[in-house]
């Protein structure tokens, strides 16, 4: 049988892993989708410039027609193409949408009659430079006279402000996905940090926490054994002795404890009422001075062994005992503790009830949560590592059942029987 922490941990892995290669396989669905929509879309915006191209090389030449030339002015105003218009020898006679001005009368004329391999420097050789740039990407439409189909000249087109938004659209929308993903790494590194430094303050609170019942109650009777020693009732330091020496195995045990945590555990058959029963007896002796005006009940039903760490078990109920007895605040109160046997469900439920101040309905789902706490003291890391135990070690069930503002609360932990 695969143990549940172990089960769960390959659980999380591949939940990773799927949502890793998910986000891989979308981000090039994504990409080859939107590449061949726009593959699509600058072929049309090509188709579109040629027949723009084709219609002003029909009509250039026949512009003396009112008609025409109003079309023909109407179609240039309205087109985004840069366009060039050339005699059969290559000399630019007209040109649209081009970063050159329009050429003055004497330009116009050193125009006509330059050489066009050999233009002169300035704007006719930037001109001539640019209409060979735009034969290299797009094939110069013929402009034929409409009688006897004379070549004239030609129609020089470049490519259109949409192409070139277009071809630049992927690496836009590469560089968006990068930056997007940067800044989600970014944040996920953060928050992990952030949650890194919220579970060593919670340990470090959870350690003086777990450390603070021993040690108060070994401060006690030290004093108790200064007053016997001056009485001279040797029972009474022998007795004291003996639950000094408890408090010190509680404080190895304590000790032992964290120095697990990340370990597997041994599991055996456990006799959960014993845990419970010595669990409530060591809280008894040290409730004067632990919390004075308190009390804590036992009511437990006979139930079959389960399959657990007897450890880990009393460390789970020590916390929700001493988590009830901050919850009473300073005038007290009591804490009853139940166990029943579900045999329909073969578990073992143990319900602490406490009546101290009880959980707010906006932090309910967050006392589980690593480092959470309302006190000044502990209980950073004691319902995060109480439900680990129980859920994740013994495969149970740990859940807050019922709490009321000002009336207290009940946690309920569910251990399933082999």
């Amino acid at each position: 049988m695969v143990p549940l922490r172990n089960y769960r941990g390959n659980l999380r892995f591949w939940l990773k892993s799927y949502m890793l290669v998910g986000v891989v396989v979308l981000i090039f669905a994504i990409f080859f989708y939107t590449n061949r929509v726009i593959n699509r879309m600058e072929e049309q915006s090509a188709a579109t410039t040629r027949v723009f191209s084709r219609f002003i090389a029909e009509v250039v030449f026949e512009a003396q027609d009112p008609g025409k030339r109003l079309v023909l002015q109407e179609v240039i105003r309205e087109i985004r193409l840069p366009i060039i218009l050339t005699d059969v020898e290559g000399r630019p006679f007209a040109w649209h949408r081009v970063s050159i001005p329009e050429p003055a009368d004497e330009d116009f004329n050193a125009l006509l009659t330059m050489d066009p391999n050999n233009p002169p420097p300035g704007k006719i050789s930037d001109l001539v430079a640019m209409v060979r740039k735009f034969d290299a990407s797009n094939t110069p439409v013929e402009i034929r006279s409409g009688g006897d189909g004379v070549l004239q000249g030609y129609v020089h087109f470049g490519v259109s402000q949409l192409q070139r938004e277009l071809r630049l659209m992927p690496f836009i929308q590469f560089g968006l996905v990068l930056l997007f993903m940067s800044v989600a790494f970014q944040g996920l590194r953060a928050l992990k940090l952030s949650e890194q430094r919220s579970i060593w303050v919670g340990m470090a609170k959870e350690t003086a926490h777990q450390l603070g019942t021993p040690l108060s109650a070994l401060l006690g009777w030290i004093q108790m054994l200064k007053d016997q020693a001056k009485a001279g009732s040797i029972d009474d330091l022998n007795a004291s002795v003996r639950e000094m020496e408890e408090d010190l195995k509680r404080l190895s045990k304590v000790t032992e404890r964290f120095s697990k945590i990340g370990s597997e555990p041994e599991f055996k058959n456990v006799n959960i009422s014993e845990v419970l029963d010595r669990t409530v007896r060591y809280f008894h002796r040290r409730l004067p001075r632990l919390k004075a005006d308190s009390t804590i009940s036992l009511d437990m039903d006979e139930s079959p062994f389960i399959r657990g760490n007897e450890e880990l078990l009393e460390w789970v109920f020590e916390n929700l005992i001493k988590n009830g007895l901050d919850a009473l605040g300073e005038k007290g109160g009591a804490i009853n503790i139940r166990s029943r046997y579900d045999a329909k469900e073969r578990r073992v439920d143990v319900f602490v009830e406490d009546t101290g101040r009880g959980v707010p309905p906006a932090l309910r789902r967050q006392i589980f949560s690593p480092g959470f706490t309302t006190k000044k003291r502990g209980w950073g890391l004691g319902l995060a590592l109480t439900r680990r135990i129980v859920e994740e070690y013994h495969g149970g069930e740990l859940r807050l059942s019922e709490s009321r503002v000002g009336k207290g609360s009940t946690f309920r932990v569910g251990i399933p029987v082999p």
